[in-house]
């Protein structure tokens, strides 16, 4: 039986994605696509909620190595509960938050004049355990958007892509 793979494309998944992973690596457009994604998390105030949450747990003793606070972090990130995280977290992941990654009355996930670090505008005791428990640390859907549409295009360069909004099989 013929093959219908054309010629130079790869068989198997594995293949396929290895021939990809070769084929980025020769150019700079992953780079490029990473150097833009933290542009837009710096821009959108999320690598200063995460050193700071970071900050946080080591001042309150809620972590002791560096181990512990990226497990802290990549949970809290991931919209997971944590025990370094206190007991709000958990509660998170029954709606109270926002598609966005920020909850409902409350600027970029901290409380009014909450932020760590920040001056106190509002005159109430900033509060590091309250900030740990209630700060938002998950990627915004914007990045996640951002990142997937670049992907898309880089991926597009290289193979015929099918789109799953195309009916019928037409290709974009």
């Amino acid at each position: 039986m013929p093959s219908s793979t054309p010629a130079g494309a790869s068989s198997t998944p594995d293949a396929l994605e290895s021939d990809l992973l070769t084929k980025l690596a020769a150019t700079s457009a992953l780079e490029e696509l990473q150097e833009t994604l933290l542009g837009s998390l710096h821009r959108a105030g999320w690598t200063e909620k995460v050193t700071s949450l970071a900050t946080e747990l080591l001042r309150a003793g809620r972590c002791e190595t560096f181990d512990d606070v990226m497990e802290a972090v990549v949970a809290s990130a991931e919209g997971r509960s944590h025990p370094a995280l206190g007991s709000k977290h958990s509660g998170e992941q029954n709606g109270e938050a926002t598609s966005n990654g920020t909850k409902e009355g409350k600027a970029n996930g901290t409380k009014r004049g909450g932020k760590a670090g920040s001056n106190n505008t509002d005159n109430t005791p900033y509060d590091p355990l309250k900030y740990i428990e209630e700060v938002d640390v998950r990627i915004p859907d914007t990045v996640v958007d951002e990142g997937v549409r670049g992907l898309k295009d880089i991926l597009r360069e290289m193979v015929d892509m099918e789109d799953e909004g195309v009916s019928n099989g037409e290709k974009k």
